[in-house]
């Protein structure tokens, strides 16, 4: 009998296993979808208009370390670094910061 429940145990342990692996797998599919929306791009590749607005008094002494088009949303993500600081800003086509 005891044997019968230790056996019980293992299999409710290795289904729960199995399981909680299928939700990590999907988890990562769902991961890789976003980051296939998001291009990396050079810095000259911005609209006219993401440029203006990185003039700003805003972002003076910052410089882009980064930059990615977020196709789904037409939106453009710029990665800028001053000294040892780092921040990321999103812009939408007509330069306007996002979020």
């Amino acid at each position: 009998m005891k044997r019968i429940m230790f056996m019980l145990v293992a299999l409710v342990a290795f289904v729960a296993v199995q399981a909680r692996e299928g939700v990590v797998a999907d988890q990562k599919v769902t991961t890789s979808v976003v980051q296939d929306d998001r291009v990396k791009i050079k810095a000259e590749e911005l609209p006219e208009t993401v440029k203006k607005s990185l003039e700003a008094e805003e972002y003076r002494g910052w410089l882009i370390n980064a930059a990615y088009h977020i196709k789904s949303k037409d939106q453009f993500e710029v990665e800028l670094k001053n000294g040892a600081e780092s921040k990321v800003v999103t812009f939408d086509k007509e330069g306007k910061k996002v979020g």
